[in-house]
């Protein structure tokens, strides 16, 4: 039931994302909004944070900012060919990914900055085939500087412009250029702006604060066990079942998921090197594990056993959210 309900884009499978992020994001978790300041994001702190301590604005825009995240990238996975036909697996499985611990469900700096991630990828993704790229590849290169102004952690995700250009055959120097001004110029303007007014919070050093900031203890209650066991097991057989598979895919679909496996590869770098609280970690695995996981659904004909991973994932949820 819940397979058919997805396999196809259709209003029933928005509408239920959208209950979803009101009844998990929009206040009606048991959890409580967790403290959002930090001295790992002085961009989001200084600028967003006074405005975000309120619970009622906080649980509002990370709601819509989920269910906007999750079309967007359902509608990334399917225009760009990901996927041979309109289906809504991948909104589903980045809610769920997003969802899955009940410490991450508020508007933190890394979920605001993974939206300019996707963002991002999707004009990496749009340069396929145009030799005169450029104007993509300095719009994506825009987007990913201003998700590492929100969330410096996420630096290491810099180096997707580039792995991106390498994939797509974007070859010519110039396109090298103007991905490296691309990421330059709002860390000039910020720079510029800190120094004319004397903006102590936003100057740049203060950025990389992250680098020397002691990672919080690293504990682990039963629903995280049970969350990291439900979603590895499943990564790891679907993505075991993507390299299998890969080679039979179309010249752009192979390519995309090669790009996702090296953002697999670079969020786990970021999980070791960040020193975000393990749940905020967990945020950053919601893109490749949902397009990952979503190949796996859209391919495999055995509906019984897909609805009953689909039944195991959602009942993982709402223990988390509602019972432990």
């Amino acid at each position: 039931m819940i397979v058919n309900l997805f396999r196809h884009t259709q209003a029933i499978s928005v509408l239920s994302i959208l209950m979803l992020s009101i009844l998990i994001w929009m206040g009606f978790s048991f959890q409580e909004n967790p403290e959002i300041v930090g001295p790992i994001s002085p961009f989001f702190d200084s600028i967003l944070s006074p405005i975000l301590q309120q619970p009622i604005i906080n649980r509002l825009i990370a709601g819509a900012l989920v269910f906007w995240q999750c079309i967007l990238v359902n509608r990334i996975m399917v225009r760009q060919k990901v996927f041979s036909t309109n289906t809504f697996f991948p909104g589903l499985f980045y809610f769920l990914a997003l969802s899955i611990s009940p410490e991450a469900t508020y508007l933190s700096p890394s979920l605001l900055a993974l939206t300019f991630i996707v963002l991002s990828l999707n004009k990496i993704l749009d340069s396929y085939l145009d030799k005169t790229a450029y104007s993509k590849v300095f719009d994506s290169s825009i987007l990913m500087s201003l998700a590492l102004l929100i969330h410096p952690p996420f630096i290491i995700f810099a180096a997707l412009i580039w792995i991106g250009i390498s994939i797509f055959s974007q070859v010519e120097w110039r396109h090298w250029v103007l991905s490296i001004l691309g990421l330059g110029c709002p860390w000039l303007i910020l720079y510029s702006i800190s120094q004319y007014y004397s903006i102590e919070e936003l100057k740049l050093s203060y950025f990389f604060h992250f680098l020397i900031e002691e990672s919080p203890a690293f504990i682990l209650d039963r629903g995280a066990l049970l969350s990291l066991f439900g979603f590895g097991l499943i990564t790891l057989l679907a993505l075991t079942e993507l390299v299998v598979s890969l080679k039979r895919k179309n010249i752009k679909a192979r390519k995309s998921y090669i790009l996702l496996l090296w953002i697999l590869a670079l969020t786990l770098i970021y999980t070791f090197l960040s020193p975000d609280n393990f749940s905020i970690k967990l945020l950053a695995f919601a893109l490749p594990s949902s397009a990952i996981i979503s190949n796996y659904f859209y391919y495999n004909k055995n509906t019984k056993w897909l609805n009953f991973i689909s039944v195991c994932l959602i009942i993982i949820l709402f223990l988390n959210h509602f019972i432990w």
